[in-house]
């Protein structure tokens, strides 16, 4: 009977050694370097106990061989990190840094806070160091009446250079801003603009071909005189009063009226020669 008692307890530390080697031992598991209470397991493999030595570079979780590490859950890969570092979510077959399969990518906020904070952003850069970590340009998500509502393009205010909000902004509205977070119109701009060329689509009806029509009524030379003695501008031309109050100026309407004052110009020149030539008669 102690026989058979010693069998069983023999049996069952040997068992027990044998599990404690296998979870040590296994490929499959995440841990850290060599356990200290079982030396003679190589360091290369992989440990379910955690933490347990302290590295020159410190602790680590993963693996000192070629193997990926693995996140799984029910029994499905959710992270997956290859032998070359690349991350993956949702594949095991991630081909950039990060690679994210059938799935979206969110960050958020829980309240508004100060302007160029850096909750919340995605930043771009070259070389960063702990002086400029931040990068060169910034994007994030703002909603709040003083930083507007929508997507902001930003400099990070770092040494050896100007941080500033409002470069882009994409606001929720759809319309673009430079240089402003409430652009009123699909693109507005607080500054200069430079091109090479612009062009104005507007309506054929806008376009004063009609004052060389046998129906337009020319103003003649005395009611004009009156009017612009009285009005102190042109006929059909907003006055300076209207421009400020309305605080802008449609280029493609004013180009049209400005065409329609020299077409009229060029009426009274006609008119004008046609008087001359009956005189030398």
């Amino acid at each position: 009977m102690k026989k058979k008692q010693l069998t069983m307890m023999a049996m069952a530390v040997f068992m027990t050694a044998a599990i404690g080697l296998q979870a040590q031992d296994s490929p499959n598991g995440i841990g850290t370097g060599t356990d200290p209470v079982t030396p003679i397991v190589e360091q290369k493999l992989w440990y379910r106990d955690g933490n347990l030595l302290s590295l020159t570079s410190g602790n680590m979780l993963g693996s000192t061989n070629a193997f990926p590490v693995r996140i799984c859950t029910n029994n499905t890969d959710r992270i997956y990190i290859d032998a070359t570092g690349k991350v993956g979510i949702n594949t095991t077959l991630p081909l950039q840094k990060l690679h994210v399969l059938d799935g979206n990518i969110l960050i958020s906020r829980s309240t508004p806070r100060e302007l160029g904070s850096a909750n919340g952003a995605i930043y771009f850069g070259d070389v960063v160091d702990a002086n400029e970590p931040y990068g060169k340009w910034g994007i994030e998500y703002v909603s709040s009446q003083q930083e507007g509502y929508g997507l902001n393009f930003w400099k990070p205010w770092v040494t050896g250079q100007n941080g500033g909000n409002f470069y882009l902004f994409l606001a929720d509205s759809g319309n673009v801003g430079i240089g402003t977070n409430n652009p009123q119109a699909k693109l507005a701009v607080n500054g200069e603009v430079l091109a090479k060329s612009i062009r104005v689509t507007t309506s054929s009806t806008y376009w004063p071909d009609y004052v060389f029509g046998e129906n337009y009524k020319l103003m003649n030379l005395k009611e004009l005189d009156a009017y612009v003695k009285a009005n102190k501008h042109l006929p059909g031309v907003p006055s300076a009063s209207e421009v400020e109050e309305q605080g802008d100026v449609d280029l493609g309407q004013m180009n049209a009226i400005l065409l329609e004052k020299v077409e009229e110009l060029t009426r009274y020149v006609i008119d004008l020669q046609k008087q001359i030539d009956e005189m030398k008669k």
